[in-house]
């Protein structure tokens, strides 16, 4: 995953929807399932239907709870290769292909999740994308942080561990087979870190920065979000990042 590749994301949390006032909550529109279903068949549907019961049965839970829930159901979603699910080197799906089609990359994985926890009220400044490495592999891989106290300075913040490879929840100081690179918010700050015998420390941060390919996804998110919000009655699909 290349650095511009990360911004990407970034940019995708941020204009994934509009604001979403908690207490307004409501479920979605029959418009918006029998959309799916005639874009995508009756199995899409389907899941997708369990995933809105499952937002709406479980916004009580304690945040720990629904961090586990979520990564506990969402890790049913198969691993697939860009080239192999959508015949490209390199797609970006939107979190509902990702759940209609039953599949995606570590990134899209990864966002479902954030995503899903947002539905659930989970506040954005708990939640962190992480780039990591397999340490036995070498393999790149992109992980969801969830931070107990997101404002506590970086080496004395809880995080717990999203995985799609691992159906646990553990905490990031447990995971000594990753190797730490960086973390993302949904502000768009980067931070570098430095990751030596799991003794991890900030090596620098970045505020958001613009790519000269953002345009094109970000043109995307705003279809697909003024698309769903009719069909949705006029309320967002979504929550915000």
């Amino acid at each position: 995953m290349r650095y511009y590749f990360i911004v990407m994301l970034s940019a995708a949390l941020m204009m994934i929807a509009e604001n979403v006032v908690s207490s307004d909550y409501q479920p979605w529109s029959e418009n918006v399932f029998q959309y799916v279903e005639k874009e995508y068949g009756p199995k899409a549907v389907k899941r997708l239907r369990y995933l809105h019961s499952l937002i709406i049965e479980n916004r009580g839970l304690p945040d720990m709870e629904k961090v586990e829930l979520v990564n506990k159901t969402l890790n049913h979603l198969p691993w697939i290769a860009d080239g192999d699910h959508w015949k490209k080197a390199d797609y970006w799906a939107s979190p509902l292909e990702t759940i209609t089609t039953f599949g995606g990359d570590c990134e899209d994985i990864s966002i479902v999740k954030w995503v899903v926890l947002r539905h659930l009220d989970i506040s954005a400044d708990h939640l962190r994308l992480a780039y990591v490495k397999i340490k036995e592999t070498g393999e790149n891989h992109m992980v969801l942080l969830y931070l107990k106290n997101p404002s506590a300075p970086f080496g004395q913040q809880e995080s717990y561990v999203l995985d799609n490879y691992v159906q646990e929840v553990k905490k990031g100081s447990e995971r000594t087979d990753l190797l730490a690179v960086f973390t993302i918010d949904a502000k768009g700050t980067i931070v570098l870190i430095e990751d030596k015998d799991s003794n991890r420390s900030v090596k620098g941060v970045y505020e958001e920065r613009k790519m000269k390919k953002l345009d094109e996804v970000i043109k995307k998110i705003a279809e697909d979000r003024e698309k769903f919000k009719e069909l949705n009655d006029g309320r967002p699909l979504f929550p915000s990042a």
